[in-house]
């Protein structure tokens, strides 16, 4: 199970969608006032949860599905047409991620740009949606040449 190359990409990628948890998204400066865009909210200076501006997605429950659903993809190492699957699945997860990410930002820079002129700068959780979706695809195309693997083998027999 751990041997195999998409089980490392598939794991990386689940580690990846459960860092997202450690890191902002991205902060914002506007005037004195910092405010930071984590996947569980936005948050002013000292850590006080800016309540004005509450995110419409709950981009932290779904990155942490995408991390749980990536390790049990891992666990599927049997069935690998159900794995292949699964990480199809998790491609339209990701891919829904970034799109709602970018929209997202772009309606907190508009809604900050009403208080002032916003500087922004992107954080690490910013960009790993963006890193999963290779290792995603990734690990798809190595489930993929096991399947024939496996498949050229039977034919032998």
């Amino acid at each position: 199970m751990w041997q195999r190359k998409q089980s490392v990409f598939l794991l990386v990628a689940a580690m990846l969608a459960f860092a997202t948890w450690l890191f902002p998204v991205a902060t914002y400066e506007v005037g004195e006032r910092t405010f930071e865009f984590w996947t569980t909210g936005l948050y002013v200076d000292g850590g006080a949860e800016f309540t004005d501006r509450a995110l419409k997605i709950p981009f932290s429950i779904i990155l942490s599905v995408l991390g749980a659903a990536m390790l049990v993809t891992i666990a599927l190492y049997r069935n690998r047409p159900r794995q292949m699957r699964f990480v199809r699945g998790t491609y339209l997860l990701v891919l829904g991620v970034i799109a709602f990410l970018f929209i997202t930002d772009n309606s907190m820079q508009a809604y900050l740009e009403g208080i002032g002129e916003v500087d922004s700068n992107y954080g690490p959780s910013f960009f790993m949606p963006m890193i999963i979706l290779p290792l995603a695809f990734m690990a798809e195309r190595a489930i993929r040449s096991d399947e024939e693997l496996v498949r050229s083998t039977d034919r032998l027999r």
